[in-house]
């Protein structure tokens, strides 16, 4: 019993640094996100040619530029899970998200963010005497932790990986006087940091600060459209009965939304 306690202690203790340093917690966006993810769906991207040059670099960024209802989001979430698998099989490998929501800017500081990558890399590992120090000379003050402590936190958790890739959703929603401020802190991660970020068009990353740049137009494809399109229909009874009695109908809609998805 005294062995159960000390480790509740340690194990309660853990918890208070990693809620502490990190409030926002990226795991359950990503689930709710993962959750809206169609079967078959992505395959495209995660084959395509400068997706792989970009996952076999080193210190790469990719960027991902796709217009409002192209999928960018469950496409990251999809990015994201392909790196969870394979870490799976190899703790050399780290993978974090951010997904940016501008409904949360006010919560979503650098700082916060970057402390929100670190929890996500911690994962099952030891969170190291540079955040225990951190907590310890916070902890009665009440105070929080600044972003410099934050970034040194995080690049000691870095070194223990090979490759460590971060997937930052939606930079187009993040406000731009703490958008510069986000871009290059990941900008000098680390030469083992490969990062992939989605944004809208209007948002163009500098050459000059992401120097193994490539970048990607995401659309919706039409295999993707179709396989959604399919799963819809098959989960609404109401709407598979309709097209149980005419059969056509399938046809109908999937033309209809071809025509007018656009790149969506």
């Amino acid at each position: 019993m005294h062995v159960q306690g000390g480790e509740e202690t340690n194990i309660q203790h853990r918890d208070n640094i990693l809620n502490w340093l990190s409030p926002i917690n990226f795991f359950l966006r990503h689930a709710d996100i993962s959750q809206m993810q169609t079967k078959g769906t992505g395959g495209w991207l995660l084959e395509h040619p400068r997706f792989k040059k970009w996952e076999s670099g080193s210190g790469s960024t990719l960027w991902c530029w796709g217009i409002p209802g192209a999928g960018k989001t469950v496409l990251a979430s999809m990015v994201v899970d392909h790196f969870q698998a394979a870490c799976k099989n190899n703790r050399d490998i780290g993978v974090a998200c951010i997904y940016l929501n501008h409904k949360e800017a006010n919560s979503q500081t650098p700082s916060r963010i970057l402390a929100g990558v670190w929890r996500q890399l911690v994962l099952d590992r030891d969170i190291g005497s540079i955040a225990e120090n951190a907590y310890k000379q916070h902890r009665e003050k009440g105070t929080v932790p600044s972003l410099e402590e934050v970034v040194n936190v995080l690049s000691s958790s870095l070194k223990v990986f090979s490759q460590v890739f971060i997937i930052v959703d939606a930079m187009d929603e993040y406000p731009e006087f703490q958008r510069e401020i986000l871009l290059q802190h990941l900008a000098v991660m680390g030469s083992n940091v490969n990062l992939m970020i989605t944004s809208r068009p209007n948002i163009a990353p500098e050459s000059a600060s992401f120097p193994n740049l490539e970048t990607l137009d995401i659309q919706a494809a039409p295999g993707d459209i179709q396989l959604y399109i399919n799963a819809q229909i098959e989960s609404s009874p109401h709407l598979s009965r309709h097209i149980r009695r005419k059969p056509e109908l399938r046809e109908e809609i999937l033309t209809k939304v071809m025509d007018t998805a656009d790149g969506m």
